[in-house]
């Protein structure tokens, strides 16, 4: 018999869902050491400029309901060799995907995610960081950027 999931365990699962407030994902850097990045359409493609903060993505958790839930508390696991990593909370985007699919399209308010290349900086770059929701339930996720000539 097949059960609906838990209300909770659904918001865990779409924590790291895309969303549409950032551009598309750009090809991995095959020099860069450690495991392949993420990527889907929720993930920045375009190079960022050194000095200047870039969005790479935002963070949200959601309810069974697509109700915005409390924003995930991330930790920056993997710091980018390159740049800074800043977080601007209350940021809200559009679901792209959902586990159950009902939630695709609708608002949620979420915490963007910024890199900022330092002067100087130039190829590509990359961090990981981890997100853990209220219910101390966790994900990891690694993060690509180009950084513009």
């Amino acid at each position: 018999m097949l059960r609906a999931p838990h209300p909770m365990y659904l918001a865990v699962a779409l924590v790291m869902a895309a969303c549409t407030s950032a551009q598309p994902a750009g090809p991995p850097d095959a020099t860069a050491p450690g495991p392949a990045p993420t990527l889907d359409a929720g993930t920045r493609a375009t190079p960022v400029v050194p000095g200047r903060p870039s969005r790479v993505f935002i963070m949200a958790a959601w309810g069974a309901d697509c109700q915005s839930l409390a924003a995930p508390e991330i930790t920056i696991t993997e710091p980018p060799r390159q740049g800074d990593i800043s977080f601007v909370p209350g940021q809200e985007t559009t679901i792209a995907a959902s586990a159950q699919g009902t939630c695709a399209g609708r608002s949620v308010s979420g915490t963007g995610i910024y890199y900022t290349a330092r002067p100087g900086a130039s190829g590509s770059d990359r961090f990981s960081v981890t997100a853990r929701l209220a219910t101390g339930e966790t994900t990891a996720r690694t993060f690509e950027v180009r950084i513009a000539e």
